[in-house]
């Protein structure tokens, strides 16, 4: 049977007997990509690629087990883990020759240009506001059941040494499917939860996806990393991704993973020169590849770009997203916010009733805490100036008093008399 083998360099394929066992695997991994066995993790979790723990990893660890009792089957997708370095193959018959008049600066350089995963992020770790994130992730789960993707930016403050608090969680307006999204920003409302940023001393730190697809075998798909890149670019180099899936778990229940990565430093890099491959374009062949039968297509959990690059000594055009993400470690805190007004852009919209509810349901609290909620905050701002949010707002930060007169404003909102 054929095992495709997922590592840090790219997927293999492995043909091994329908009997053969962990251990007979692990010989043919020795003798086809010469790693010793001693420093090969086997997994049919797809978390070990990104681990820092691969030793947690045990489910392949007895040799002398075959692989069709842990479910193997033709075509299975196996992980694989390793510290050493790999040999690289041989380059095609027709690119061994040496430098010469034909080969330009620039035909050198782009050969030279290597795909390697990035050990470390920039970000050394990710707290999640405890309510916002559960917010997000319930309405991805219990109203979306993960039908199709949502798109969320993340604001909140990163300390000097790299670590990102996130406060809360702004969903812009958005369509989409459960392969694809498309945001429409407005960018009226986006320069409202800035402005709300900045006088809170915050400003956009990160990006959330979810995943609507427990069966997939990658982390993020093109168009996800190509916002990423985008935005992290533009955002610096602590800017942070954090991805929602629902995934199966060893006892066949559906659990809600969330986790953070940032961009490798290379993928940004190529993204900023221009290397990645127009939307919607045809996926174009490196040197030396062979064309494919039919149209060639896309696929999922892989970038296209429109240069050769090398990944484990190939040329190829189309590089493993995995390879281009780097795992933030993630924690959680009460933040400074409540998180209990409902969510712009969402199925059901904003209604002055529900400012009215919130007002009624929070009764007990001052008027300066009843606003201290960054969904009402934006809702408020659809009615009043930006001078009048700016001292709104500055009275949340500062736990000051709200003048009488805009309470009175904000009651007439809602509708209280």
């Amino acid at each position: 049977m054929i095992i495709r083998l997922r590592t840090r360099d790219g997927t293999e394929r492995m043909t091994v007997p329908d009997s053969a066992t962990i251990g007979d695997l692990k010989q043919k991994i020795q003798e086809d990509l010469k790693i010793p066995p001693q420093d090969q993790t086997l997994s049919l979790q797809q978390h070990l690629l990104m681990s820092k723990n691969p030793d947690a990893f045990t489910d392949m660890l007895e040799t002398s087990r075959s692989l069709r009792a842990l479910g193997v089957e033709n075509g299975q997708l196996v992980y694989l883990k390793y510290s050493v370095e790999r040999a690289t193959t041989a380059p095609p018959k027709k690119e061994e020759r040496a430098f010469g008049a034909h080969m330009t600066m620039n035909q050198l350089i782009l050969k030279q240009m290597r795909i390697e995963p990035q050990e470390k992020p920039h970000c050394v770790s990710c707290s999640f506001d405890s309510n916002a994130a559960n917010i997000f992730q319930s309405y991805v789960r219990d109203t979306l059941a993960f039908s199709i993707q949502r798109t969320a930016f993340l604001y909140g403050e990163c300390s000097e040494e790299g670590e990102v608090k996130v406060h809360f969680i702004y969903e812009p307006p958005q369509e989409a499917t459960e392969s694809s999204f498309m945001l429409m920003r407005n960018d009226t409302e986006e320069k409202s939860v800035d402005f709300i940023a900045s006088v809170m001393g915050w400003k956009r730190v990160g990006l959330a996806f979810s995943h609507n697809d427990p069966e997939r075998d990658w982390r993020a798909n093109e168009d996800q990393i190509r916002l990423m890149a985008e935005m992290q670019a533009e955002g610096g180099e602590h800017f942070v991704t954090a991805m929602v899936s629902s995934m199966e778990n060893e006892d066949g229940e559906q659990e809600i993973h969330f986790e953070a990565f940032q961009l490798s430093d290379q993928a940004t890099k190529l993204y900023s020169d221009g290397w990645f491959l127009e939307a919607g374009a045809a996926p174009q062949l490196a040197a030396g590849q062979s064309e494919p039968e039919g149209e060639p297509e896309r696929k999922p959990g892989f970038t296209y770009l429109n240069k050769d690059v090398v990944v484990a000594g190939r040329d190829v055009r189309e590089v493993d997203s995995d390879f281009l993400l780097v795992v933030v470690a993630i924690t959680n805190h009460e933040g400074p916010l409540m998180c209990e007004f409902p969510v712009e852009n969402r199925l059901i919209s904003q209604q002055p009733d529900d400012l009215k509810q919130h007002l009624q349901r929070n009764s007990r609290l001052s008027f300066t805490e009843k606003l201290a909620d960054f969904h009402l905050l934006l809702y408020l701002s659809k009615h009043l100036d930006s001078t009048d949010m700016a001292l709104l707002v500055d009275a949340v930060q500062s736990k000051g008093m709200i003048q009488d007169g805009y309470r009175m404003i904000i009651e007439a909102i809602a509708g209280i008399s």
